[in-house]
């Protein structure tokens, strides 16, 4: 019973938050109407009494609807257009004055040479109050049927009416019989389109919110805070393209002191799966943190975990180990973008032989030791940021970087890394970018 009573009133819901909805989209059709309404008002009457001779009884019927449109519009512009359920009766009260004024101009022509004419002037009327239903059959029954039905029982009574003026009445009635199924065909797709719309908005708002959990957990694997290294500043940004992705970076803990070992992956694609791929990385890297391991090793590591294990995708890799004290820096490659070291000026690619993770297995690494020197600054980075693209389809690429590098180099490193992170954005024009970003800077002191 709890089921059904909570199931009774989710569907309440629905429909009262439907019929709102449909209210406040067409107010300001309503208001339109409402005009044409009452600007055709004069000259309705001017041809009934002028030009087909209606007797002053026919202004009532013409007036009923006027006064009707008018209490509507007091009612739009009031405070009481927060009362659906009233606004919805007198916007139908108002249609049924509509249909009222035909019933009692077919009644009042019913003997005379007009009465054909009215009938067909109620045949478009009919239709012309479909046009404005807002909802279904149960809405728009009464507003065809209680007005016809007087008509058709005045004319059956009135013995000076023949009989084939009474069925000529089927005309607006085929007519009244053919817009009820419309409306109510259509009503019924409209509100499973709204459900059908709910639906998608619930599940993109769960959508959102698991994202945005999945997104807070992914930057708790995100380094907090840089190594502390002798004359060494590191410094490091981190920009996923829907709030969570593929890229990882981290800070290896090698048990020597001034050592530190820095890692950086990219997972093909982006959003969730590579999330969780990065993920299982960053749970192999945590499974070896102050072991020391060697650039060549711990890339061999991951991916001998990572084959068969994450199905089509790959993963790109760089390790580097870097000894403050002895400044050497040993690294490796496994695919990913060469990390550049800017000396004196010049910028040079740091190359190594490796493929990337998660393909084959027994994969051989090039170790590589590299000497450094004061003011030499290492830049690592994943390809979002060379494949920022502007609005010509123009990639940032790896000139643009370099040029971008070299101007900024007079920059504190953490104003560097922020420099060569808003050249990218700035060049594409927009403020996120097509895919994850990462950029890590080493600056020798």
């Amino acid at each position: 019973m709890a089921a059904e009573r909570i199931t009774i009133d989710s569907e309440h819901r629905d429909r009262k938050e439907y019929r709102q909805l449909v209210l406040s989209k067409y107010t300001r059709f309503t208001l339109v109407g409402i005009f044409v309404l009452l600007s055709g008002v004069s000259y309705f009457i001017y041809e009934d009494l002028c030009v087909n001779g209606l007797p002053q009884l026919s202004i009532v019927f013409r007036l009923l609807p006027a006064g009707a449109a008018l209490v509507l519009l007091a009612a739009i512009l009031s405070p009481l257009r927060s009362r659906t359920g009233l606004v919805i009766v007198l916007y139908y009260f108002c249609l049924g004055c509509l249909m009222a004024m035909m019933a009692g101009l077919i009644v009042i022509t019913s003997r005379t040479a007009n009465y054909q004419l009215y009938v067909y002037g109620t045949v478009v009327v009919v239709f012309c109050v479909y046009l404005c239903s807002l909802f279904g059959m149960k809405y728009l029954l009464p507003v065809y049927g209680i007005p016809m039905a007087a008509a058709v029982l005045f004319l059956l009574l009135d013995p000076a009416v023949t009989l084939g003026r009474i069925m000529i009445l089927s005309n607006p009635l085929a007519t009244s019989l053919a817009c009820l199924i419309l409306a109510e065909t259509g009503s019924r797709i409209r509100y499973r389109e709204f459900l059908s719309g709910k639906i998608i908005e619930t599940q993109n708002a769960m959508l959102n919110n698991e994202l945005m959990l999945a997104g807070s957990v992914q930057r708790n694997m995100i380094p907090s805070s840089t190594p502390s290294l002798r004359d060494v500043d590191i410094d490091a940004i981190y920009s996923p393209m829907i709030g969570i992705g593929g890229d990882l970076y981290d800070y290896i803990e090698c048990g020597v002191p001034d050592t530190v070992g820095i890692f950086v992956c990219d997972v093909s694609g982006h959003g969730v799966s590579a999330a969780l791929i990065s993920s299982m990385v960053k749970a192999n890297l945590n499974a070896i943190r102050g072991t020391d391991p060697s650039p060549r090793w711990l890339l061999q590591y991951l991916n001998e975990r990572l084959v068969n294990q994450i199905g089509q995708y790959f993963v790109t890799a760089f390790y580097g180990r870097l000894s403050a004290g002895e400044k050497r820096f040993t690294y490796c490659r496994g695919g990913h973008n060469s990390p550049l070291l800017v000396r004196g000026g010049t910028v040079i690619e740091l190359r190594g032989k490796g493929r990337m993770l998660g393909v084959v297995k027994d994969l051989g690494f090039e170790e590589i030791e590299l000497d450094l020197k004061k003011d030499d600054r290492l830049v690592l980075y994943t390809d979002g940021l060379i494949e920022a693209r502007n609005d010509a389809g123009e990639l940032f690429g790896e000139a643009r970087l370099v040029d971008v590098i070299v101007k900024s180099l007079h920059m504190e490193n953490a104003g560097f890394v922020e420099a060569v992170y808003r050249a990218a954005r700035d060049f594409q024009n927009r403020q996120m970018f097509q895919d994850d970003v990462c950029i890590i800077s080493i600056h020798i002191r």
